[in-house]
This record gives C-alpha cells, sequence and structure tokens, in this order.
C-alpha cells in the first residue's frame, strides 16, 4: 500500500493483503485489550517487546492490533481506555520505549476509528496500528526476555548470534549488493581449428547494478569479479569505474563516486575464458575451460569502505536468460564444419572448375 500508514482508515487495513508478511503482522483485540476479562497486562507487554524487537532488527514495519489472522476486526477492536486510567494511544506511546534495548526511536502509533457507516467496529473502540523503523541502533533486545527477534517468513523468531551479529555490522557498515547480473552478448574469437574442433576465447559482455542497501554511505568501493573458470579483460576506462590490477584470473572494478544509502550504479564490461568446442556426431558440446557452461559459478565480492567482503554467487545459465553463450557456439559450429568440409576437398585439382 503506497500510502502512508497516518492516513490509513478502517477499510485500508481490512484491505490488507490476506496473510502475514516480514512487513507487517496482525494481532487481535486481546494482544493489548487489556479491560478484556483475563487480560494480562505482562503478556501484553511481553508480546509487544517481542514484535517491536523483532521489526526494528528486519527493515521495520506495522504492529496491527484489533484485526485477526484473517484480517477481519476482532470482538469488536481494542477499547480506546487502558481500565480507565488513560487512552490506549497514550500508554502505548509510554511503554513502548522501556520495552527494548536499546530504545527504538522514530515509532509512531495511530489510532483508526470507526468509518461513518457500516463500520466492523464498536463505537467506542479502535483499531491500533504502531509503526515501526527500520531503526538505525539495531539490533534492539527485548527486555522483557532478553531476547533478540527478527521477522523470518511472517512471523517474529528468536535471531541467532551470527545474525545479530550481521545486524550490529549493517548499522556500522555499509551494505552494497550486487544485483541482476545479466549477459547481454558472446561472441568467439581467435579462432583456432583442428579438424572438427576448436579452441578460442570467449568474449562475454557483462552488466550488473551495484546499490547500497545500508544506511551508511560508501565512500570507496571495489568489485571483484571471479569464476570457476579464469576469467580475463582489458578495461577500458568507463564513466563509473576505474579498472583495476587484480588477481590473475580475475576483474577488478573501482567505483569513482561513493554510493549514499538507497543509491546504485549499473556496470558493463567484457570479460573473456578459453574455450572448446568439440563437434560430435550428434552433439557440439562447448565447454569453458574444460567445465561445461551449466557447471560455472561466476562470483562478484564487494569490498566497501570498512565493511566485512560480501560474496555473492550466480549461476552462468542464470544470467544468461538471452542465451547468448548458445548462439555464440552455435555460429562457431558452423565455422567448424564448413572448415572441415574444406579441409577435406583439398585444392582444386588441375583442369577443375574453381
Amino acid at each position: 500500500m503506497s500510502k502512508p500508514v497516518s492516513e490509513w482508515t478502517e477499510d485500508d487495513v481490512l484491505s490488507l493483503p490476506a496473510g502475514e508478511d516480514d512487513s507487517f503482522e496482525r494481532k487481535g483485540a486481546r494482544s493489548l485489550d487489556l479491560t478484556l476479562p483475563g487480560a494480562n497486562e505482562g503478556a501484553v507487554l511481553d508480546e509487544l517487546a517481542k514484535q517491536l524487537s523483532a521489526f526494528s532488527n528486519t527493515e521495520g514495519g506495522q504492529i496491527i492490533y484489533g484485526v485477526g489472522n484473517a484480517g477481519t476486526v476482532d470482538n469488536g477492536g481494542v477499547a480506546r481506555s487502558i481500565k480507565g486510567r488513560q487512552s490506549t494511544k497514550e500508554w502505548l506511546e509510554d511503554v513502548i520505549p522501556i520495552l527494548t534495548d536499546f530504545e527504538i526511536v522514530g515509532f509512531n502509533v495511530h489510532e483508526i476509528t470507526p468509518k461513518a457507516i457500516g463500520s466492523s467496529l464498536a463505537a467506542d473502540k479502535s483499531i491500533y496500528v504502531v509503526e515501526v523503523p527500520n531503526s538505525e541502533r539495531a539490533p534492539h533486545q527485548s527486555k522483557r526476555d532478553l531476547k533478540y527477534y527478527v521477522r523470518l517468513g511472517g512471523k517474529s523468531r528468536p535471531a541467532s548470534h551470527r545474525l545479530i551479529e550481521d545486524i550490529r555490522n549493517r548499522a556500522r557498515h555499509p551494505n552494497l549488493e550486487a544485483h541482476d547480473l545479466q549477459i547481454v552478448g558472446a561472441v568467439v574469437q581467435g579462432s583456432r581449428f583442428a579438424g572438427l574442433r576448436s579452441e578460442f576465447e570467449l568474449c562475454i559482455s557483462v552488466r550488473f547494478g551495484v546499490r547500497n542497501k545500508g544506511r551508511v554511505r560508501v565512500a570507496n568501493a571495489c568489485l571483484e569479479v571471479s569464476a570457476t573458470v579464469p576469467l580475463s579483460t582489458n578495461l577500458a576506462q568507463d564513466t563509473e569505474y576505474f579498472p583495476r590490477s587484480a588477481t590473475p584470473g580475475t576483474v577488478l572494478l573501482e567505483l569513482k563516486n561513493p554510493l549514499y544509502p538507497g543509491m546504485g550504479v549499473v556496470l558493463g564490461f567484457l570479460i573473456r575464458t578459453p574455450a572448446v568446442i568439440q563437434v560430435q556426431p550428434v552433439s557440439a558440446p562447448l565447454t569453458l575451460s574444460g567445465l561445461n557452461p551449466g557447471d560455472v559459478i561466476v562470483s562478484v565480492t564487494s569490498f566497501a569502505d570498512s565493511a566485512p567482503a560480501r560474496k555473492q554467487e550466480f549461476k552462468l545459465g542464470d544470467i544468461d536468460p538471452s542465451h547468448r553463450i548458445a548462439e555464440a557456439a552455435e555460429q562457431e559450429v558452423k565455422r567448424i564444419r564448413s572448415s572441415d568440409r574444406q579441409e577435406r576437398s583439398g585444392p582444386p585439382k588441375f583442369g577443375q572448375w574453381s
């Protein structure tokens, strides 16, 4: 939903998608309404602290009180006062800051009152939406049970130590991500024929995006491209990167400009790798340094300021949706067969038309 939470109405809340995801969670009236028989304030605070920890540690979201899992209003909504002492909205605004360590800065509590006609809410009840930010102070621990939580699979779950350390690092370091890696062209160069065999360099044009998903500016960054086959390149100057000397068999690009949170660039370059085609009676397999192309893994490792190196892996077949490599191989097979026919026919005999 593109509408800000502050502008949500009863209809907006009830039109949210079925089920729950990592960005919102529905809670029935009993999870907040302390006026209900048997209501337990301790249990309400335990659950609220858990949800606050989870959402603030996982890019934020909304906790919606007064709506059941089926997406309908539960028990007419949540009473607007806590046992007659103060309004439910004020009570939430008072307790939320003391339920996590560190305190969550930038949360909001929104009260959604009944619509004028045909409301599912009782006249004295409302829906409450706690809007939790993607906190710059993460990770946040519940003070109620001293656990850290995250959103996984639409549920708030205890976080492992390793995951909490990742969250802690994201708060201090840039988070650079490569995405949409794609082969946009492939050609054969330097073919050497021997019968039905060709050895050559496969030149592959590659394009991919890089974005800063974190909350810290990337001042200096390098991207190392490697694979399970050796790579080489003669990189020309580009508007987005400087080519740098790299470990043999890899490609290294240094970004020219800083990347602020949410910013990204698109990089393109040419890489080469040794290849062989041996034409068989039925098939004509292509191998790259002895490997089937489907077994080749391409890796992009990001080095951004003081952040830990981040390595992402892509299968060659997955990044070649237009089958550029297969097309280049088919063209080479035609050249192999043409060269072989010429060799077998030999030079023209005396008196033969040519």
